[in-house]
């Protein structure tokens, strides 16, 4: 899979005692999000990453163009998923936090939806806040669907396509993925699917 330029390089990070506040309502995760770039540097600066994340987005096999390349006026109906970002955990259990990535339409997240390259739309079917990739203190990597909204993500966050998580906080296990944005009726291997847009998937390293 051709893979794009990373996305937003920041470290982020909450509090361990913090993660338990993440099952209370809330509208944001600003006010709990430390932007503390030197202290976790120093921190991860001789560790091994604990897990890769990797955010992928779907697409055409193939696409025809006017000439001018101003319209598509022609996509296939078989998919591929094409990488457009990847970060990595580590452990911060030595300064009290949780390495964090954050997945949403605002500016500060780690993972944004464009529709294509690394700018310009996004899938408006992906809330501003729309979830938050951790280790918590036992090194388990983590997720909690959030959105702008007390009740979760405005469409949720689909567990492998199917069952959708929206405002909850689960361990997520490396053979499991997260489907989040527009719905697309694909064909992959030949199969015709129901799929999500986007998908983040980790491996432990």
């Amino acid at each position: 899979m051709e893979k794009e330029k990373d996305q937003n390089l920041h470290h982020t990070s909450i509090t361990l005692r913090d993660i338990e506040k993440l099952r209370e309502p809330r509208k944001t995760y600003l006010d709990i999000l430390i932007f503390d770039e030197e202290e976790v540097a120093q921190a991860i600066k001789n560790q091994t990453p604990v897990a890769r994340v990797i955010f992928t987005r779907l697409e055409p096999k193939q696409k025809v163009y006017l000439p001018d390349r101003s319209q598509t006026v022609f996509s296939s109906v078989e998919y591929a998923e094409l990488t457009i970002g990847e970060k990595q955990l580590y452990d911060l259990k030595g300064i009290d936090r949780a390495m964090c990535l954050a997945i949403g339409r605002y500016a500060h997240n780690h993972f944004r939806p464009f529709l294509a390259g690394n700018e310009g739309d996004m899938d408006p079917y992906v809330s501003r806040e729309h979830g938050l990739v951790f280790l918590n203190e036992h090194g388990q990597v983590c997720y909690h669907d959030i959105g702008t909204f007390k009740k979760g993500s405005t469409n949720g966050t689909k567990l492998n396509d199917q069952s959708i998580i929206q405002n909850q906080m689960i361990e997520w296990r490396s053979d499991e993925y997260f489907g989040l944005g527009e719905t697309l009726n694909v064909v992959r291997d030949g199969k015709q699917q129901v799929m999500s847009k986007f998908k983040m998937r980790y491996e432990l390293l």
